[in-house]
């Protein structure tokens, strides 16, 4: 299977919407929200379209998708920008077939070419670890929303990125929702 791994275009975006839709139906912790995050992150100001991608097996059909955002680590001394991933998601018919994987190692080059020194996820630990990913209380980075313990990931993408790092996520205003 050979896919190409693009930087998303407006001609993306209906069917991104539909498979972000189907990929996270089956989800019991979605509550639906995930489509229009990535309408309001595309508006914010910070937002970068080499930052969002899409995984194609055929030149106008899209499998995968996932969006990086710029965020910030608050700490006591000083302040880190890294990005949040979210959401990841492939098509279902697509699950299983390394989609996701290969999407999210396209994902960390783009962020680590573009000088970010880590990724942020809300992830399962079983998927995200095999990946490299960590708790990101090891780094003493908290999450200011409300996510399950275990589930607040971190990568760093540099040897040492986060080696004096530590504090509060600050997320676009976006990601708070009543």
């Amino acid at each position: 299977m050979s896919l190409s791994f693009e930087t998303i275009q407006p001609e993306d975006f209906k069917q991104v919407d539909q498979l972000v839709s189907a990929a996270f139906e089956p989800v019991e912790e979605s509550d639906g929200s995930e489509v229009g995050l990535i309408h309001q992150l595309r508006s914010t100001y910070d937002y970068q379209q080499s930052l969002e991608v899409v995984a194609k097996p055929a030149v106008e059909t899209v499998v995968g998708h996932g969006l990086l955002s710029p965020i910030t680590v608050r700490g006591n001394r000083h302040n880190t920008t890294i990005v949040a991933l979210a959401p990841l998601a492939v098509d279902p018919d697509w699950q299983g077939k390394g989609v996701g994987s290969q999407l999210l190692s396209e994902l960390e080059t783009r962020a680590r070419l573009a000088g970010f020194p880590a990724i942020s996820v809300v992830g399962d630990m079983n998927y995200y670890g095999s990946r490299g990913y960590v708790m990101a209380e090891d780094f003493a980075i908290h999450n200011s929303l409300p996510v399950p313990m275990g589930n607040h990931l971190i990568k760093p993408l540099t040897a040492g990125a986060l080696a004096h790092v530590g504090g509060m996520i600050e997320y676009p205003n976006v990601f708070y929702r009543d």
